[in-house]
């Protein structure tokens, strides 16, 4: 499966008709616990074991990118890795980042509901792509890449 196929998986856990999307009911869900701690240059670290699964994320990042992370590492536990933890920092196998990626892009912005605002947006070009990201609580430039992904524009 693609990274997007294993997002849209868990849509059944959320309402992805509203924005933002809410991930807390798929950490409840799937019975995997948020923790937040004070990190020098790495952004999260996912554990994943036969009967724990632990998301840490550094409390200093900005709240849109402190989302995304966590989406993020729910991609590493919930993709099929190799390995029990996932420690993201640049560098690191970039395949496996890149699904991680992807997979997060598809959980917090799901493709319907991006198509379905950049309609209604459509008389605001200058500035779609923010006031979409704000709904979305996101960053703008994700929110750039994921409309420039699907083809939008």
């Amino acid at each position: 499966m693609r990274p997007q196929d294993y997002a849209r998986a868990l849509y059944k856990y959320i309402d992805i008709e509203t924005a933002p999307i809410q991930l807390e009911p798929i950490l409840d869900a799937r019975n995997i616990e948020l923790r937040e701690d004070d990190f020098a240059g790495i952004d999260g670290i996912a554990f994943k074991g036969p009967k724990y699964k632990l998301i840490v994320v550094n409390k200093n990042l900005p709240p849109e990118r402190k989302r995304f992370t966590i989406a993020h590492e729910l991609g590493h536990i919930v993709m099929p890795h190799r390995g029990g933890y996932q420690i993201c920092y640049p560098g690191k196998n970039k395949r496996m980042e890149a699904a991680a990626d992807r997979f997060a892009a598809e959980l917090l912005m799901p493709e319907p509901l991006v198509r379905k605002l950049w309609s209604r947006y459509k008389d605001n070009t200058e500035y779609r792509a923010s006031v979409m990201a704000d709904i979305f609580a996101v960053s703008v430039s994700a929110m750039r890449i994921r409309i420039r992904r699907l083809g939008l524009r």
